[in-house]
């Protein structure tokens, strides 16, 4: 195999590449995960709000997916042909076997326990979706893991949080998607309060903490507190459109959520 079809072993290295060879083969595909929080590291984090990123996770332009499946086989990627054939209108899966890595793509819309339209949202960014996107799909997940609360807590300490477009986490945004849907307004409020840190009580009930086992430094932890808090009010305050507010009057008596199916294995 030619060294140029040939996966990087440094994973943020190997997700540029990814997208360098993308836009030159003039498809729209964007970063999400772990690794786009990654290029979004505009300060320096405290060391409790660094972690290593594993695998590669991208959206690409509905129409674009035949496109991106072989420009990844031409880059040394297998595909999973058994889950592409069941999920490919929707999702494909692709394995790095050399570096034990697999590389997940969304085809327009994300969605795991719920799901955000991401097709015409996928040019506000050059290589990863825009902050509020990418906190959007962190806060999405009904039992949030801490490799999740760290990534959303590094987004809130390096993007102020006010509504425009740019490099900053747009409330518009925030408020757009979960004044809608109750079921996406609940979830994503339930994790927000996981990000509170320790020191830092929560405004709307209940103590911060729900976030890590290390504190962060003081300055780091109001930063993101104050942040926290910004979110929180302004969806509380947003309009809630008609079908939020019948879904609301059911509650956490039915289900709001889906669970998302578990991948793995090459």
């Amino acid at each position: 195999m030619v060294e140029e079809a040939t996966p990087l072993p440094d994973v943020e290295a190997e997700a540029a590449r990814v997208l360098e060879r993308a836009a030159q083969a003039k498809l729209l595909v964007r970063l999400l995960g772990g690794a786009a929080v990654g290029m979004h590291r505009h300060i320096a984090f405290p060391p409790q709000l660094q972690r290593p990123y594993g695998d590669i996770d991208v959206v690409v332009k509905k129409g674009q997916d035949r496109g991106l499946k072989r420009l990844l086989e031409d880059l040394g990627y297998t595909p999973n042909r058994s889950f592409n054939n069941l999920h490919g209108d929707r999702r494909l899966l692709y394995y790095d076997e050399r570096n034990g890595r697999q590389l997940d793509i969304f085809i327009g819309t994300f969605r795991m326990c719920h799901a955000i339209d991401l097709d015409d949202r996928l040019e506000l960014h050059p290589t990863t979706l825009a902050p509020a996107d990418l906190l959007l799909t962190k806060l999405q997940i009904v039992k949030i893991n801490a490799k999740d609360v760290v990534d959303a807590q590094a987004l809130l300490l390096g993007h102020q949080v006010e509504r425009g477009t740019g490099d900053l986490i747009d409330l518009g945004r925030l408020v757009k998607v979960t004044s809608h849907d109750w079921g996406w307004y609940t979830t994503f409020m339930d994790n927000l309060a996981r990000l509170m840190p320790a020191e830092v009580p929560s405004p709307l009930g209940g103590e911060g903490g729900g976030a890590a086992d290390a504190p962060l430094p003081p300055e780091a932890a109001a930063q993101v507190g104050g942040r926290v808090t910004t979110i929180q009010q302004a969806l509380v305050d947003a309009p809630k459109s008609l079908q939020w507010k019948a879904r609301a009057a059911i509650g956490r008596r039915m289900a709001w959520y889906e669970l998302p199916e578990e991948i793995g294995g090459g």
